[in-house]
């Protein structure tokens, strides 16, 4: 993971300059500092026996975490449109690789199986076809860019992201499997208002 997204950091300096790459590596950092706040709570829940309670203590407690370390990003570094935009789409990169990278390691060692319930808790599971890998990278990254926009334009919007943040986590924990198009189509809606509403903000 971490030579994908140095790999990327490197491309980004080279066709963005290294401004809008700084941002970027920011946001990758927050994505970083947001999975390491939820391990705690992910340790203490995997001892739950109750799957689906368990689901639910994981994709709460990291969607609050993520728009918590986000908001503390945009206030702390981001400075304007341009650098929000950047920051958003590098936490986007992070969660894609970690994601990407779940997907090759979960099947043969314990830490992939670990990794893949962490994937689980952040509103992600495992694709097993190309075309819906993609349109998951596409929601996840407008959810990502849209809600950094929307915490660089009014810091109160944390409220709303963190909601969505939730609401979108418990979904795909615990609705995926079952009902995969209602939940993919919600979670496409939700990250296209995000997007639009930061945008227009």
């Amino acid at each position: 993971m971490a030579g994908v997204l140095v790999l990327a950091a490197a491309t980004l300096v080279v066709t963005s300059g290294i401004a809008d790459a700084g941002a970027a590596l920011l946001g990758v950092l927050g994505w970083l500092v947001a999975l390491a706040a939820s391990l705690p709570v992910l340790a203490s829940a995997s001892r739950l026996h109750a799957a689906g309670k368990r689901d639910t203590i994981l994709a709460v407690a990291s969607g609050t975490t993520d728009e918590v370390v986000r908001l503390a990003l945009v206030l702390v570094v981001v400075d304007g449109t341009g650098s929000a935009r950047w920051a958003g789409l590098g936490w986007a990169l992070a969660g894609l690789v970690f994601a990407v990278a779940t997907q090759l390691r979960r099947f043969s060692r314990p830490v992939g199986r670990q990794a893949a319930e962490q994937l689980r808790s952040h509103g992600g599971y495992i694709s097993t076809h190309p075309l819906h890998g993609g349109l998951r990278g596409i929601t996840a990254t407008s959810f990502h860019l849209g809600a950094t926009l929307l915490l660089a334009s009014d810091p109160r919007w944390v409220f709303a992201t963190a909601a969505a943040h939730v609401v979108l986590n418990v979904a795909f924990a615990r609705w995926a499997r079952r009902r995969p198009v209602p939940v993919e189509v919600m979670g496409a809606g939700v990250s296209a208002a995000l997007l639009a509403a930061g945008l227009l903000t």
